[in-house]
């Protein structure tokens, strides 16, 4: 809301946000400060079969997204994810997913006005 957005502004250098970290993970960060600072819970955002709403892959790799090999580490963000599991292929991304990182403007477009899944799935 524009109201946290307006609490949120002033802390964002300070350490209690971490400020001077060093990280690709600014959501992450932004979400821990919101909780630290402003005392923001953190809720889940799956639907009711457990299919993430955002994402930080485009359609098409989330899609495609398989674990590692057996013997090969886990990657960031198969360990993120470790508490509650992937899903894969079809089952991957809410029907009403909210965002996706790494997608060109036309296929969000595409994506957002179509509002369906399908053809989300078909763009990758």
């Amino acid at each position: 809301s524009r109201a946290a957005l307006e609490r949120l502004a002033p802390l964002l250098n300070t350490k209690q946000c971490g400020a001077l970290a060093h990280t690709s993970m600014e959501d992450v960060m932004v979400a821990q400060c919101l909780r630290k600072a402003l005392g923001v819970n953190i809720s889940d955002t799956r639907d009711a079969q457990g299919r993430e709403r955002f994402h930080p892959f485009s359609p098409g790799t989330h899609y495609n997204w398989r674990p590692p090999k057996p013997g090969k580490p886990a990657d960031w963000y198969e360990e993120y994810n470790r508490e509650w599991g992937i899903k894969y292929g079809r089952e991957c991304c809410a029907p009403d997913s909210v965002s996706f990182h790494y997608i060109k403007k036309p296929a969000m477009v595409r994506s957002r006005s179509s509002r369906s899944r399908h053809l989300v799935i078909a763009i990758c």
